[in-house]
């Protein structure tokens, strides 16, 4: 499964009330993450995310939770099942990379992706 891992300090509140919706053209691909929605403790958040790609659309949910011990992981949520094209394994990583800028303190962990610079 793809995801990132961020290792330090993860402030999920800021990270939600800050978010800028990101949307990437790649000639007739599209790949689009608009919509935050923060748990009410505040240790996960979904993004709602859409690709399109060949023509085929994939609508599902990124989620980003935090660890006891620090850090947080990007991931596909496990209740929406995409296929993990790689628009899709793109998106994730550019979720994972926007966490990552917008984090003070946080340093990349374990991930399986390319994050872009």
């Amino acid at each position: 499964m793809p995801h990132v891992v961020l290792e330090g300090p993860v402030d999920l509140h800021a990270y939600a009330r800050d978010f800028e919706p990101i949307l990437l053209r790649r000639g007739k691909d599209v790949l689009r993450a608009d919509r935050v929605f923060l748990e009410r403790e505040r240790r996960s958040l979904l993004i709602e995310a859409l690709v399109v790609e060949a023509g085929r659309k994939q609508p599902f949910y990124v989620k980003v939770s935090t660890h006891d011990r620090g850090g947080a992981t990007v991931r596909i949520d496990p209740m929406t099942h995409p296929e993990r094209s790689q628009a899709v394994r793109d998106l994730v990583a550019e979720l994972g990379a926007d966490l990552l800028r917008r984090t003070p303190g946080a340093r990349l962990g374990v991930t399986n992706l390319v994050l872009p610079s």
